[in-house]
């Protein structure tokens, strides 16, 4: 394919414009907005259109960042090209609400249609993403804080590793880690919740099954005194009047404590006072704990009198009720119990639990049939791409270095090149010998992955060129490329290609001379 005429008819700042060009190398140079990124955006819309995109994305993508200030209803243009021996004319209409795309074959007057394929075909099946990767190159960049020759390992590992530069495998897999990761983050916080509540039913439950037992125990002891109600009555009697005599003792205590501060004088009072208290609470704690303990001693509180407590009848009436409230109480703890212990059953693993296993294994998944289908698109690519990449560069090098390898060590993708003696990193190169490295490798991924020659695209590739650089890449491309569309700021490649253009046409008079 060859591109013969560009007109902008209104694209961003370029406006009612004609290119013509050529075969061989065409240069285009214009100082700093002129417009060259403009021209080289124009060319990717015309052959892949222009999408508008939808939502947060549109605030920055290539039809907002074109669409003119002024007439925006005027958006487009068109290109001439010559492509399998036949000239065809590309028109196409930018505006919102319009959209519109036309391609007529100038030779015969044959109309084609852009939406069933017909440009498509004509293209090869060249894609805007292989464009981007190949024969539309831009100047090599890195992010803040990284080295350039890691931004140059990032991008070869696409070629390398899926057969082609059009899909980010590095970047789509660095999508899915990051997502297991916080997806095992959030697992581990669900099962940490659960390990909590599991923890605090065992507690509950621990808190219930004591308070059953005692209720169990007491239950035991009123059915027992139920059984024997002159137990019951002599052991409450025996209660009582050790905790009348305890209440007495204290009294005495105090009685003789305050008469031994107030009536200092009479000592003998005071001692007497309080030796009788303690007696007095000594035999109420006793009898107290008598009254507790031997329950087998049915001695009549009083004689034969009758008992304070009231009838046998009493007795058995009153315990039954404090039983019935104890079997209620014991009823509804083991019914709190059975519950706690059905949500203890059921908190091995939640919902939201299964859900996060079910991603984390998804996402595990995901990644390795990626690498999966990245090794298989790639195999076979690694020896053509390294072959034909050794050669551009060496070339371009003049036969300083002699070949370039590319691969994963220890997990990271290196770049090396041989200079007949020793392997060197890519890393401690210059960074215009990095740049050609940069260089060899698009003309390399666009010799293996195109199926017919396209023009290339260069948007100042050659900032961090020296001459000598510039010289040997003019060289290779004026042997190498059918059509080449140099865009610059600077006149140093008009003047270093006219001078090779020179030297050609003298050579050429001395042969047949």
């Amino acid at each position: 394919m060859i591109i013969t005429e560009l007109y902008v008819r209104n694209f961003g700042k370029l406006s009612d414009r004609h290119f013509y060009l050529e075969n061989g190398v065409q240069i285009i140079s214009g100082d700093n907005e002129f417009g060259k990124t403009t021209l080289h955006a124009f060319i990717r819309a015309m052959l892949f259109g222009l999408e508008r995109g939808r939502g947060r994305a549109a605030a920055g993508d290539d039809f907002i960042r074109y669409e003119p200030w002024e007439n925006p209803g005027i958006y487009g243009g068109m290109m001439r090209f010559v492509c399998g021996g036949r000239r065809f004319r590309l028109e196409r209409d930018f505006a919102r609400g319009v959209k519109r795309a036309s391609l007529v074959c100038e030779d015969d007057g044959e109309e084609l249609s852009v939406e069933d394929g017909d440009l498509e075909v004509l293209l090869g099946g060249l894609t805007s993403g292989i464009f981007d990767s190949t024969v539309s190159v831009g100047q090599l960049k890195a992010e803040p804080g990284r080295l350039l020759s890691d931004a140059l390992a990032d991008y070869a590992a696409n070629y390398y590793e899926t057969g082609g530069g059009e899909y980010n495998v590095s970047g789509a897999l660095n999508i899915l880690n990051e997502k297991r990761r916080a997806a095992d983050r959030e697992l581990r916080a669900e099962a940490d919740a659960e390990e909590a509540k599991r923890r605090r039913l065992q507690q509950e439950m621990g808190y219930l099954n004591e308070d059953m037992r005692r209720l169990k125990a007491e239950y035991a002891e009123k059915s027992s005194l139920s059984e024997n109600p002159d137990e019951a009555a002599d052991l409450r009697c025996v209660k009582r009047t050790g905790t009348v005599l305890m209440l007495l003792g204290l009294a005495a205590i105090a009685a003789g404590i305050g008469t031994a501060a107030y009536l200092f004088m009479v000592q003998n009072a005071a001692a007497a006072a309080l030796a009788a208290g303690t007696v007095i609470f000594a035999a109420g704690a006793v009898l107290f704990c008598l009254g507790i303990r031997n329950r087998k001693r049915r001695r009549p509180c009083g004689g034969g009198r009758r008992r304070p407590d009231g009838t046998p009848a009493d007795i058995r009436s009153r315990l039954a009720g404090e039983m019935t409230y104890i079997r209620g109480e014991l009823c509804e703890k083991k019914l709190r119990y059975e519950n706690l212990q059905e949500q203890y059953d059921e908190t091995g693993k939640s919902e939201c639990r299964m859900r996060l296993e079910e991603k984390c294994r998804a996402l595990e998944m995901a990644a390795e049939r990626l690498q999966k289908a990245a090794q298989a698109a790639g195999e076979g690519m690694e020896r053509r791409l390294s072959g034909r990449m050794s050669g551009i560069f060496a070339s371009l090098t003049g036969g300083r270095y002699r070949s370039v390898e590319a691969g994963r060590t220890k997990g990271n993708f290196r770049i090396t090149v041989w200079d007949g003696a020793r392997r060197i990193p890519a890393s401690v190169l210059s960074r215009g010998t990095v740049e050609q490295l940069y260089f060899s490798l698009r003309m390399a991924a666009a010799d293996v992955l195109l199926e017919e020659p396209f023009p290339v695209i260069l948007d100042d590739v050659f900032a961090f060129y020296d001459d000598k650089r510039l010289e040997s890449v003019l060289q290779w491309l004026s042997r190498e490329k059918e059509q080449v569309i140099l865009l610059t700021c600077h006149n140093r490649e008009e003047r270093i290609l006219k001078n090779l253009v020179r030297e050609r046409r003298v050579s050429d008079e001395d042969k047949f001379a």
